[in-house]
């Protein structure tokens, strides 16, 4: 009677990178993208990667600091648990200020209150003109193609004012990083 054979699969995991799943079948990750990266590695092994490359720091904040900003960038991501969008239009609003060897947040509280008086102003404007394009004289589907066109714009105009001046603020003030700043300074 012939002896029976072990037919137990063993599955390694070998440096978390890559794995044998099976007999002679050895399993590797290879990103196709750089989003495939960004999408699936931990935030730890991303800040490893961006404070020693360059490149993928560009990917994820969309510029190239020194090595000792990138750390300090990544300090203060930490340290009030920022999301990646959020640095980049912290930086993008002012918020955050980069220099060539130093990164700090410099908030403004003059940049809610511009937000909010030009976000007024074109309100005004936008429903000045709704006004003018009902009072004119001009078919009723020209008045609407207008009207449409006129809030297109108005929220347009709208959104980009928010994300700069108003919903960075909103960021800093949720995060904690108002009354930190507000104790250094």
């Amino acid at each position: 009677m012939p002896e029976p054979k072990n037919t137990e699969i063993v599955q390694l995991n070998l440096a978390t990178e890559q794995r044998n799943a099976g007999r002679d079948y050895h399993e590797y990750f290879v990103p196709g993208s750089i989003k495939l990266v960004l999408a699936t590695w931990s935030k730890e092994k991303l800040d490893a990667q961006a404070l020693d490359n360059e490149v993928m720091f560009r990917y994820r904040f969309g510029f190239e600091p020194s090595k000792t900003v990138r750390q300090q960038l990544l300090e203060i991501r930490k340290q009030y648990d920022f999301t990646d969008r959020q640095i980049c239009w912290l930086r993008r609003s002012g918020q955050l200020f980069i220099a060539p060897h130093e990164a700090k947040l410099k908030p403004s509280r003059l940049m809610p209150l511009i937000g909010w008086s030009q976000a007024t102003l074109l309100g005004l404007m936008c429903a000045g003109m709704v006004l003018q394009i009902k009072l004119s004289t001009a078919p009723a589907w020209k008045q609407g193609l207008a009207e449409i066109v006129v809030a297109g714009l108005g929220f347009g105009v709208f959104w980009i004012l928010n994300a700069l001046y108003i919903e960075p603020w909103r960021t800093l003030k949720r995060s904690g990083a108002l009354s930190s700043t507000a104790r250094k300074g």
